[in-house]
């Protein structure tokens, strides 16, 4: 093999490293992030929904304070 044809196949060697060292991280991450995202957004959304009970039971309660001390005075 000549001096050329070494450094072809070496620089094609390189490449398709460089290719797998890069490529194969970007599919993995490009496979699983959208699943991550979706499942945070879940967890988002359900606490969220879990909030809303509290801060609707917490303003029934204050409501029904309310109307007890007015009730009371009248």
């Amino acid at each position: 093999m000549s001096h050329d044809q070494q450094f072809l196949v070496g620089s094609l060697l390189v490449l398709a490293l460089l290719a797998v060292v890069v490529g194969v991280p970007l599919y993995v991450i490009a496979k699983v992030m959208p699943r991550f995202h979706c499942a945070r957004r879940k967890r988002e959304i359900e606490t969220a929904m879990r909030l809303g009970v509290a801060d609707r039971e917490l303003m029934d309660e204050v409501a029904g304070e309310l109307y007890y001390e007015r009730e009371g005075r009248r």
